[in-house]
Parts: structure tokens; sequence; C-alpha cells
């Protein structure tokens, strides 16, 4: 016959709402991070600009995130695509990254390391 253990744990939901909500807005800004690094290196290059202008914004309680430039003219090189760019660089800069399966495999790694980090994994 087998003796059983039993054990009572008290949860502090708090603690663990907080973590959460940290490490979610931990990963999303790093799994953001990343598509911005990918999405930079296709981004058409003159004198760098449009570049320099990507920005990374999540929300506080890490719900949501985005990615953009903010340019004059970003939107019209991203949608153009028959405009003539450097090797490499190209319209759909932030669009083709983002349907990536490799890039968004990444970013679901780094989005779940957020929260792992702050949940003790």
């Amino acid at each position: 016959m087998s003796r059983g253990i039993k054990l009572r744990i008290k949860l502090n939901r708090a603690l663990i709402d907080s973590a959460a909500r940290a490490g979610g807005k931990e990963g999303l800004f790093a799994a953001l991070d990343h598509l911005a690094s990918v999405s930079k290196d296709q981004v058409p290059l003159d004198q760098g600009p449009l570049k320099n202008s990507c920005e990374i914004d999540v929300a506080d309680d890490g719900s949501s995130g985005t990615v953009s430039y903010d340019t004059p003219y970003a939107v019209v090189q991203h949608e153009d695509t028959g405009m003539a760019h450097q090797r490499g660089r190209k319209a759909k800069y932030l669009e083709d990254p983002l349907n990536d399966p490799v890039v968004q495999s990444e970013m679901v790694k780094l989005l779940g390391g957020g929260l792992g980090s702050r949940m003790g994994g």
C-alpha cells in the first residue's frame, strides 16, 4: 500500500498575473524586434531615413504591438512593387518578413522565451 503525499499550495495570483504580463510584453517586444531586424535588411535604402524611422511599440499590458516605419514615403516604398531598389532591398519590406515561416517560427520562440523567463522557465 502506497502512502500519498498531500500538498496544499496557495498561489499568489497577482504575482502570477504580473509575471505573465511582464513576460508577455518582454517576449512580444523580442519577437517584434526580430521582425524589425529582418525587415531593416530589406527596406529600400538611399541615405537611411526610412530604415532609421523603424519603431516598435508594445502595449503596456503586452497584448499587442506594432512594427512601423514613419516617413512620408514609407507606404509608397512598401506598396509600389515596380520601383527599382538596390540589391537585396525591395518593396513589401515589412509584409514579406512577417509572412516568412522561418521568421514566424523565430518570433514564436522569442515570444515563448519572454514568458518562460518570467514564469521560471
